[in-house]
């Protein structure tokens, strides 16, 4: 549900993400999924070169969706966004996809962001700093919750 979300991203949907049906083929929303997590860190005061900076890069490990109706062109769609779970050395991500102003579920999502080291690409722990951030903004403590 849209209201469990702090944070959201508006995209109009371009002519060339939808298909030959007139919605948004399917692969697109990983592109949506994909800005709305780059603008969630932006929110935060984060941007990908201060990640670096700090010796801290993602790599994305797994993300499930699920195709609830259509976007069509022109849609405006808001992208809900949120950190549900913090593990050891990932991130767990929500999304939700609503078009602007509607109740009506578009997708939905879930992605597992993996920390690495920049360089090496190794994976390293979530650091302090970035958990702390994150747990301040979503206003909670984020466990690690086990998935299958």
């Amino acid at each position: 549900m849209k209201s469990d979300y702090k944070f959201h991203y508006d995209l109009r949907v371009r002519f060339a993400e939808t298909d030959l049906q007139g919605i948004v083929f399917n692969g697109n929303y990983l592109t949506y999924y994909d800005t709305a997590w780059t603008e969630y860190f932006r929110e935060l005061g984060m941007t990908y070169h201060k990640f670096l900076d700090r010796g801290v890069d993602t790599v994305l490990a797994r993300t499930t969706i699920d195709f609830k109706s259509p976007a069509r062109f022109d849609d405006i769609i808001e992208v809900h966004t949120r950190v549900s779970s913090i593990g050891t050395t990932s991130l767990w991500f929500d999304f939700e996809i609503y078009p602007k102003g509607e109740d009506r579920l578009v997708g939905a999502a879930s992605s597992l962001y993996v920390c690495v080291d920049p360089k090496t690409l190794k994976k390293i722990p979530v650091p302090e700093w970035l958990r702390s951030v994150i747990e301040k903004f979503e206003g909670k403590e984020l466990k690690e919750i086990q998935r299958t």
